[in-house]
């Protein structure tokens, strides 16, 4: 689905995957379930694409789960949240609580990749990071730079036409309840990791 002249979103995906061409950089946003990523792979390999990198939300597997397969595909950089580096790569266990994350993981089967980065070193001119807490503990969405855009996985979700977070999966609500206030404030169009696009960007 074209986004924009910029961004795709890609079909089909479990948890929403997104495509983003700037600056002469090829970007994936979050990269679904093991096979989510395939299908990434393949919509890239239709499209003669090879991804510079990818950059992830958090660490649920619906939205890494994809990543061997991509990773095993293309060695593309791989940028993460800082303070999940450890559970993304596999050296740390998902935690117990809150306990649908847990049960996904175990249904999903995702596998690690050990060949990371913490999103504090990435440096894609125009791409920049903020931290949006609360669905996990250092949930963290993208925004490019003249775009009015925010890719905000998990951390604003579309219920029901309106950004909100899925208090099963959260880790602290309370927390979790002003990132998505955050990212509304913002009158952006928001491309969330579940759920259509928002449009925000006329909110007064």
């Amino acid at each position: 689905m074209k986004v924009s002249d910029n961004i795709d979103r890609i079909d089909n995906t479990m948890a929403n995957s997104y495509f983003v061409n700037f600056n002469g950089e090829k970007i994936i946003v979050d990269a679904g379930t093991p096979g989510s990523g395939r299908k990434i792979v393949a919509y890239l390999e239709s499209n003669k694409i090879r991804p510079d990198a990818v950059l992830i939300t958090h660490y649920h597997p619906d939205h890494v789960g994809g990543l061997l397969s991509i990773y095993s595909r293309y060695h593309m950089e791989i940028y993460v949240p800082s303070n999940e580096a450890n559970i993304i790569s596999g050296v740390e266990k998902i935690p117990s609580k809150p306990l649908m994350p847990k049960i996904a993981s175990m249904i999903i089967h995702a596998k690690s990749v050990k060949e990371i980065k913490p999103v504090s070193e990435m440096s894609f001119k125009g791409i920049n990071y903020m931290k949006t807490p609360g669905h996990t503990r250092d949930s963290t969405s993208y925004t490019i730079a003249g775009e009015n855009i925010i890719f905000s996985g998990d951390a604003a979700v579309n219920l029901h036409g309106k950004p909100g977070y899925n208090k099963a999966f959260s880790a602290a609500p309370a927390m979790a309840e002003k990132s998505v206030k955050d990212i509304e404030s913002m009158h952006c169009l928001i491309l969330p990791g579940h759920g259509n696009i928002m449009d925000f960007r006329k909110s007064v």
